[in-house]
């Protein structure tokens, strides 16, 4: 991920990203956080570029790097693809998420 690309993404409102730093879109499925990893100002964009950098070393198979702005703050965490609604709002519920991403409407759907 570079320093273009991140810019890109934040005014954007942000991106879902596989282990190369590419973002990824799916047309069914349900993106639900595995874990939530950092808060970050929008504007200092060399520490968000840092954080994801490092996550997207650590990422398992399966899992992504999720981003989206709000109120000026990126919030980054490790999400995975669940193919099935109630499976996934059953996760996010037991990892206390406000809500899930739906793939096929780009909505959220609150757990």
């Amino acid at each position: 991920m570079n320093k273009i690309d991140l810019v890109k993404i934040i005014q954007n409102g942000g991106a879902t990203l596989d282990d190369s730093g590419r973002p990824v879109s799916f047309r069914r499925g349900y993106q639900v956080s595995k874990k939530d990893c950092y808060i970050l100002n929008a504007r200092h964009t060399n520490k968000i570029l840092k954080a994801i950098n490092g996550i997207l070393n650590s990422l398992k198979p399966g899992e992504f790097c999720g981003l989206w702005v709000d109120g000026g703050r990126v919030y980054v965490d490790i999400s995975e693809r669940i193919p099935n609604r109630r499976a996934a709002l059953k996760l996010g519920r037991e990892r206390a998420q406000i809500s899930v991403f739906d793939w096929r409407t780009g909505a959220a759907i609150f757990c």
